[in-house]
């Protein structure tokens, strides 16, 4: 699911274990790392091994060793040792599936095909599983992308792994483990303590406040770290129900010795249990193990309640399943507990992996899978359905999608801006998240044709910024009109005057923004009878409708923040402006500077009386 990372060059303290361990030979301990599924440690051990037998290195070993760099999210380095093993004679038929893979991931889809169909096997899984990619290869070839663009969160990607897992309203709940040198909470860790599957720090939850009134700088700190800071491992993902006092939070076993399972020669599996704990009176209680829901000897996790509450989805690899990973749920009886575990069916589960389950509308369900004819690695996909009856999941295509792992779509409430997370290519972690801002989102996914945009600015019409206002009367006489106090009269040009700017192809509010628009709800609260029309623009470069939208996308992440402020939204209007207008010399066919562009994509306000 999350992409892994590697450590090549082995450090002295991993050398030094080797004499630790009674000095066991490095293909024992590749062999123990690999069955423990620590990847990092085992693909590194492999090559030290292929780099000292060379030609002599067993087949065997050469797969191990370039399933390993697959799954920490190397895809390219796992692709050219799979070439090396498809030029042995005595390669396994296994190779060409595994290296289509790894060319898929790449988003080399013919390539793939080609190995794909060279794959043969009597497993009727491994046959369903060679269709369900050439399936992959063949719609990747057809898919029209959706005319969204995904955006890097640069003020939350770090060089490690960052996801986020869900919307409160304070902002944003994040799993990472990128920020555990950071000065958070009044601490720092100097050396976190890693995960040995990825030579990464462990993973722990996160809130992040994207603004706040007198606050200029983004807030980031840890989630509850009374309640979670004791614990070892693994944290997150996190949710939280609607009402924000029950909190769910995946949590690695506890321990130094875990419960054994026969996947590892020196120790088991460390499994995933979720956890709960409830707010009352303002306090957090103690995290508990969720009564009902883990089962013993197999993982729990990714928790995520529907809208009303009364459902919770989860992942599993418990007994029962049809894969490697399937999405149960369990539904709150009526004294508050939850029933036993259900499978949610063969309509969303297939052979393969399912996670990340999260809900951003009523009655849809979002998830990541590998089971299905995919771009490659884990693909988003969205279905409508509850419990056991679902319809056919629908593949979010490109861009939410890609040859990588791409995982975690969160809504916020407004439903046209999300974020979502990814190990593709051109990121700055192992993961990375991305937001989106896409204002036909609702229609798009649900195949309706889109409304024309209405610009509420013209209905009714704004009145002339003259200093004074009024109302006509039923005689049809002209207004009856007073003239603005010097208070007021500051106010409206405080307003006016007001403009902020954007990012390339972005909708998204920058941080001065939002303190221009908390003086704009300051005045506006003071004036409770005056409206606003919010104007945006964008520069000329793009289509011209592309353009009006992104604009549209723009005023409505104005009225959003307004409204979130206390501001009725009946007192804003807006005019989606496109590439009009523009405050310098950028037209269509003249060159200008970045910043010149920069001074086009803006908002502006206009008093309404």
């Amino acid at each position: 699911m999350i992409r892994r990372s590697l450590t090549f060059i082995l450090t002295m303290t991993l050398a030094g274990s080797l004499y630790a361990q009674e000095q066991k030979s490095v293909l024992q301990l590749a062999e123990e790392a690999y069955a423990r599924e620590e990847y990092a440690v085992a693909g590194a051990l492999y090559k030290r091994q292929a780099r000292s037998k060379g030609d002599r290195t067993p087949v065997a070993l050469l797969m191990k060793m370039a399933r390993s760099y697959q799954e920490i999210g190397y895809f390219k380095e796992a692709a050219g040792f799979y070439q090396q093993i498809i030029a042995r004679p005595d390669h396994p038929a296994a190779a060409y599936f595994a290296y289509g893979e790894a060319l898929r991931q790449l988003e080399q889809y013919d390539s793939a095909r080609q190995q794909y169909a060279l794959f043969t096997t009597a497993n009727a899984d491994s046959i369903k599983l060679k269709e369900i990619a050439l399936r992959g290869c063949d719609s990747a070839a057809v898919w029209k992308p959706a005319p969204v663009q995904l955006q890097p969160l640069k003020e939350l990607n770090t060089p490690g792994s960052d996801l986020v897992s869900g919307v409160i309203k304070q902002g944003l709940l994040l799993m990472s483990n990128g920020y555990r040198e950071l000065v958070l909470n009044g601490n720092a860790e100097s050396n976190p303590q890693t995960d040995l599957r990825t030579k990464q720090p462990f993973y722990k939850a996160y809130v992040y406040q994207q603004y706040t009134q007198g606050n200029a700088t983004m807030y980031l700190e840890e989630l509850v770290p009374k309640l979670l800071g004791k614990y070892d491992y693994h944290i997150g993902p996190v949710n939280m129900n609607r009402t924000e006092d029950t909190l769910y939070a995946t949590i690695n076993i506890q321990g130094k010795k875990v419960p054994f399972t026969g996947k590892g020669p020196v120790n088991g599996v460390r499994q995933l249990q979720i956890y709960q704990s409830v707010k009352t009176g303002g306090k957090w209680g103690e995290m508990v193990l969720l009564p009902g829901i883990n089962v013993a000897g197999h993982s729990s996790s990714h928790a995520v309640l529907n809208t009303d509450g009364s459902i919770l989805y989860f992942v599993s690899d418990r007994p029962g399943g049809f894969g490697q990973t399937d999405l149960w749920y369990a539904e709150k009886q009526a004294d508050g507990n939850w029933g036993s575990p259900v499978n949610c069916g063969d309509k969303i589960n297939t052979i393969a992996a399912e996670t990340f389950p999260t809900v951003n509308e009523d009655g849809i369900l979002y998830f990541s899978s590998k089971g299905y004819a995919g771009l490659g690695g884990y693909d988003i996909y969205r279905v409508k359905g509850g419990k056991t009856s679902w319809e056919t999941p629908e593949n979010m295509k490109a861009p939410f999608n890609s040859g990588a792992d791409d995982i975690g779509l969160v809504l916020k409430h407004n439903g046209y801006e999300g974020y979502m997370s990814s190990n593709k290519p051109g990121g700055m972690g192992r993961d990375d998240i991305y937001y989106f801002a896409d204002l036909d989102y609702t229609n798009r996914v649900n195949h309706i044709a889109p409304p024309g945009v209405i610009d509420h600015s013209k209905q009714p019409p704004v009145t002339p910024s003259t200093g004074t206002t009024g109302t006509t009367g039923t005689t049809g006489q002209p207004p009856v009109r007073r003239q603005l106090t010097a208070e007021e009269e500051e106010d409206r040009r405080t307003l006016e005057q007001l403009k902020f700017l954007y990012d390339y192809n972005s909708a998204r509010l920058l941080t001065e923004s939002r303190q221009v628009l908390d003086r704009v709800a300051d005045v506006l609260k003071r004036r409770p009878d005056w409206k606003i029309v919010i104007a945006s623009f964008a520069d000329n470069r793009g289509a011209d409708q592309y353009n009006t939208d992104l604009s549209a996308l723009r005023c409505f992440s104005v009225i959003d923040y307004l409204v979130n402020k206390g501001i009725d939204p009946k007192r804003l209007y807006y005019a989606n402006k496109g590439e009009l207008e523009p405050v310098n010399r950028c037209k269509d066919g003249v060159p200008c500077s970045e910043e010149e562009y920069r001074q086009n994509r803006r908002s502006e306000m206009k008093v309404k009386f």
